[in-house]
């Protein structure tokens, strides 16, 4: 029942995800129109309204461009009340100002009219990923005595990201990943772990990430508030850290015997004893953080160009702060891959007249996610190779596999 109920709530929070993206953008050619016009089968204007444009759209995007320096009149055929109507619009009317009429492409429009090598360089620069996951998740498998070539782990990263991001849910790579790991290691739950811990790192990675970038630009509203709530969520951080982690702490509440009376009790002492492993290997636990922190950099640095090619107007360093907590909501296994969650939010940050439109927002969160799933079809070669164990596979003497 509560089972039914989970995927009920999820299956709910996708359709209303997605039900905000397709209310939210503008998926045909519009023009603003701005208040007090007259407009031809609609009347006066009271506020700043939209209308579909039929036709003359690309005349108005070169009038847009000059930005009230456009010496011809444009002529656009709009669709008012289910009824087609002319608009003769002045060239000097057209701009970015609260009387102006403005351009808003159809979201498919905008992709085609972007800029093909910034969002070709945003690809190429989210190849640096999964060889930096790799290792990250390879030096959290040697931290743990688990002895494995960089290229395997690199292999099953690829398959992991083709799960992630070619197949419905966003936690299907970790469990392959989790289920090939483990398999013939003879220490399973270490196995499964560094998994868990790669995840953990990943998420680590975008925090600092946030925080670091937030001091450097503290002058600016939004990057303050936001900067400020990261460091709170840094201290906790590393608060509970220090106490999950502290011996004098553990004896006194005493989390082993807490532990040896829950149920499963067997399945947690062996998650506690691999956390607190970590312990002991502190540079290790550094070093992935680090990786993590490139991860995000390359992530964050491929997202911004797609957003830049498509035409927002946000700088650089303030992406550097929100679009790391836009990925980290994106983590949050509510939607496929945060889908309507992260434009939420990316709405709530950033859109605005002298920043960036609904459309805008949306392609740059949609080129992230198609970034990543090109990788991830790539990882299909590997899935199709076969022998995609971490580990060796012990074979009988008559050449049958040995059940573990």
């Amino acid at each position: 029942m509560k089972k039914s109920i989970s995927i009920l709530a999820r299956v709910l929070v996708a359709v209303l995800g997605i039900g905000f993206i397709a209310m939210t953008v503008d998926w045909t050619d519009k023009v603003l129109v701005p208040a007090e016009v007259v407009m031809p089968g609609y009347g006066q204007v009271d506020e700043p309204t939209k209308f579909a444009v039929v036709e003359g759209f690309d005349e108005l995007i070169e009038a847009d461009k000059a930005n009230g320096a456009y010496a011809d009149d444009v002529t656009l055929r709009v669709r008012v009340n289910e009824t087609e109507q002319v608009l003769t619009i002045a060239g000097t009317q057209v701009g970015l100002g609260d009387d102006d009429y403005q351009a808003y492409p159809g979201l498919i429009k905008m992709v085609k009219q972007s800029d093909k090598k910034m969002l070709l360089l945003g690809l190429v620069l989210v190849g640096f990923v999964l060889p930096l996951q790799s290792v990250r998740w390879w030096l959290l498998l040697k931290s743990q005595a688990i002895h494995v070539p960089v290229f395997k782990a690199f292999k099953l990263t690829m398959i992991g990201t083709f799960f992630n991001f070619c197949m419905p849910g966003s936690t299907g790579g970790d469990l392959v990943k989790a289920y090939y790991a483990a398999k013939g290691s003879g220490r399973r739950t270490s196995a499964v772990m560094t998994v868990v811990f790669d995840r953990v790192a990943g998420l680590l990675g975008l925090v600092v990430l946030a925080a670091i970038a937030g001091l450097f630009i503290l002058e600016h509203p939004l990057a303050r508030q936001v900067t400020l709530y990261v460091w709170l969520l840094v201290i906790g951080v590393v608060v509970a850290s220090a106490l999950y982690f502290s011996k004098r702490l553990r004896k006194v509440i005493k989390l082993d015997v807490l532990i040896s009376k829950l149920p499963g009790k067997q399945f947690f002492g062996s998650i506690d004893e691999a956390a607190v492993a970590y312990a002991h290997h502190k540079p290790t636990v550094l070093m992935t953080v680090g990786l993590s922190v490139l991860v995000h950099i390359c992530l964050v640095s491929a997202t911004s160009l797609a957003g830049y090619a498509l035409g927002i107007n946000v700088g650089f360093g303030l992406l550097l702060v929100v679009l790391p907590v836009l990925m980290l909501a994106g983590a949050m296994p509510l939607t496929y891959q945060g889908l309507g969650v992260m434009e939420g939010l990316a709405m709530a940050f950033l859109l605005g007249p002298d920043t960036a439109t609904a459309n805008q927002l949306v392609g740059m969160l949609l080129m992230f996610r198609l970034y990543l799933m090109a990788y991830g079809l790539v990882g299909t070669v590997f899935l199709l190779q076969g022998d995609i164990h971490l580990h060796p596979q012990e074979v009988a003497s008559e050449g049958e596999p040995v059940k573990s």
